[in-house]
C-alpha cells in the first residue's frame, strides 16, 4: 500500500555492497544509480520525469528501495537519532556510518547511552537537498538501539571511517542502532 512502511525482511544474509574495514558503505554511484541522488545530478526533462523508476505515495513522492535506502544513509555523514527520555522526545544530531545495514555511531555517556543500554525503540534519520534542483531524500530507520560492549566488536567498528565532529568531548561508547524498518522518499526536482 502506497505511504505504508514495509519492515525489514529478518534474513540478514550478508549485502553484497557490506562495506570492509575502514570503509564506508558505497558503491560506484553512476553504475548503482545512486548519482542520481546525488547534490550535482540533472534531473530529467519533465517528460522523462513523468516515467519515474520508482512508485509514488499518496503526496507524490518517490518511495525508495531499500538497497538505495542504505546507499544513500551511508552517503552522509550527520544524520538524527530520536528517543524518549523522561517524558520527552529527544532529537540529536550525529556523526555515522552505515554496517550492513545498521546505523552505527559513538556517543559519551548520557541519555544516548541509557537509551541503547535500554535496548530502547529509536528512530534515526538522515537526509539530503540540493537547493540548486529544490530535490532531496530522506531515509528513516525505526529499530532498537544497542550498545557495543564485546571488545572485538570494539575494535572491529573503530576501524571503520568515522569521523566524529566534536572533538574535545571524548566518546568512548558505540551504539548500533538494529533496524525493524527502513524506508525512503525522495522529491522530485524541479528545474
Amino acid at each position: 500500500m502506497p505511504g505504508r512502511k514495509t519492515p525489514v525482511s529478518r534474513d540478514l544474509s550478508p549485502l553484497p555492497m557490506r562495506a570492509a574495514a575502514g570503509q564506508r558503505l558505497i558503491q560506484d554511484p553512476i553504475a548503482s544509480g545512486a548519482a542520481r541522488h546525488s547534490p550535482g545530478y540533472l534531473r530529467p526533462m519533465s517528460a522523462e520525469r513523468e516515467m519515474s523508476r520508482y512508485p509514488t505515495d499518496h503526496a507524490g513522492l518517490e518511495i525508495l528501495p531499500f538497497d538505495v535506502c542504505l546507499q544513500l544513509l551511508a552517503a552522509v555523514p550527520v544524520g538524527r537519532v530520536s528517543f524518549l527520555a523522561d517524558g520527552e522526545i529527544i532529537v540529536l544530531p550525529v556523526n555515522h556510518v552505515v554496517d550492513g545495514q545498521d546505523p552505527v555511531f559513538r556517543t559519551a555517556r548520557g541519555s544516548k547511552l541509557s537509551a541503547a543500554e535500554g535496548q530502547d525503540l529509536v528512530a534515526f534519520e538522515a537526509d539530503g537537498y540540493d537547493e540548486r534542483t529544490k530535490s532531496g531524500w530522506s531515509v528513516l530507520v525505526n529499530g532498537r538501539a544497542h550498545a557495543v560492549y564485546d571488545e572485538a566488536e570494539i575494535q572491529r567498528l573503530s576501524r571503520l571511517s568515522l569521523h566524529p565532529w566534536v572533538t574535545t568531548v571524548d566518546r568512548p561508547f558505540w551504539i548500533r542502532i538494529r533496524p525493524s524498518s527502513i524506508s525512503g522518499r525522495q522529491t522530485p526536482g524541479h528545474l
